[in-house]
């Protein structure tokens, strides 16, 4: 079978999209191409990427590259399954559709919820028309694909569907295997990986770690606002950013640290999202602090403390516990790698996508 997955959002490497589910399919003998705005056109791991021009224009994008060049490039791959992971394909996603491809929708967060944080839309009333009209559409839509493919369990709830599953974004338990050397840190340690906005906590995060100079906290990650840049520039040099690293690089990286965190803030999208970072904290077998969610703490339980990530000093005191509290730091450890190596792993969660492809 020809399986063409395509993104205008997201990068070529993504970790989802690229080295859980394209490179799951060739393993297990699809032929796999990806269709990417941006980058160029080559081939790694047996995958073909094909690139689209992206347009620095967000309206001009999503016509021009969303929809026509998406159509056009589509097509010439000739695929037997076309699976898409934007929510600006959706319409793409209905042509291919129309030309009686098979057509998989992958929703990787609730979309309706994170319009209501999108900080160019400036009127709250403007947010929750297009988010309520959005989610009217997308809930009817779905209906036209063949199946879909959700990141997380909430996300599902939201839809109904014939065939519908939720794909989780389990670690790559292999990548912990990775030879890459990492520089040992020159003090205790705690990791932050992922996007960093005013809304993920990180402004909070750094003040609380310019208070306590005699731990180091690494940030990896896209940085998506000016003044969280300036602010880690400006921070003392305990604070160390490490920029973006590729998916295989990762859990290199959390194995020199002592600690994992993650303090999003209470904005729709969070509350009930499964972050990636978590799984993987817990693959390398650290201790965790986390925000005070009650869906993170009835999923998490004692694999992490809770905080409330608006507290500097709740996150301050947090930190202090993990790194006095020896026997709690290793209880919490030795928890996480058993959970990581028998439920939070791609290698189980990827049969799921096999699954789903075979029945198609």
């Amino acid at each position: 079978m020809k399986v063409c997955h395509i993104t205008t959002v997201h990068p070529q490497n993504d970790n989802r999209i690229f080295y859980k589910e394209c490179i799951s399919l060739k393993k297990e003998g699809y032929d796999v191409t990806l269709l990417v705005a941006g980058g160029l056109d080559h081939i790694i791991d047996g995958v073909k990427i094909i690139s689209l021009k992206k347009e620095k224009n967000r309206i001009k994008g999503f016509f021009k590259t969303s929809i026509y060049n998406g159509f056009i490039s589509a097509l010439k791959i000739n695929a037997d399954v076309y699976h898409f992971h934007d929510p600006e394909l959706l319409f793409l996603g209905l042509l291919l559709k129309i030309k009686g491809k098979k057509v998989v929708y992958d929703i990787h967060e609730n979309n309706s919820a994170s319009i209501l944080s999108k900080p160019y839309l400036k009127s709250q009333f403007l947010k929750e028309l297009i988010s309520r009209l959005f989610n009217f559409f997308e809930k009817n839509i779905i209906h036209f694909f063949d199946a879909i493919v959700t990141a997380r369990p909430d996300i599902k709830e939201k839809f109904k569907h014939r065939k519908i599953i939720t794909l989780r974004n389990f670690p790559i338990l292999e990548l912990n295997k990775s030879d890459l050397k990492i520089n040992s840190p020159d003090k205790k340690t705690v990791i932050y990986v992922g996007g960093m906005s005013k809304i993920r906590g990180t402004e909070i995060l750094i003040d609380a770690f310019n208070a306590m100079p005699e731990y180091n906290l690494w940030l990896l990650g896209p940085i998506k606002e000016n003044n969280i840049k300036n602010k880690i520039e400006n921070s003392k040099e305990n604070i160390k950013y490490h920029g973006i690293v590729e998916p295989f690089e990762v859990l290199s990286y959390i194995q020199k640290a002592d600690i994992g965190i993650v303090t999003f803030l209470a904005v729709p999208n969070h509350i009930k999202t499964l972050a990636t970072k978590p799984f993987e904290y817990m693959a390398c077998g650290k201790p965790m602090i986390m925000s005070n969610f009650k869906y993170w703490e009835d999923t998490f339980r004692e694999s992490s403390l809770y905080v409330d990530p608006l507290s500097k000093n709740e996150i301050i005191n947090a930190t202090q516990k993990l790194m006095i509290d020896y026997k709690l730091n290793n209880k919490m450890s030795k928890l996480n790698i058993r959970l990581s190596n028998e439920k939070y792993n791609w290698e189980s969660e990827s049969k799921k996508l096999i699954n789903l492809y075979k029945n198609l």
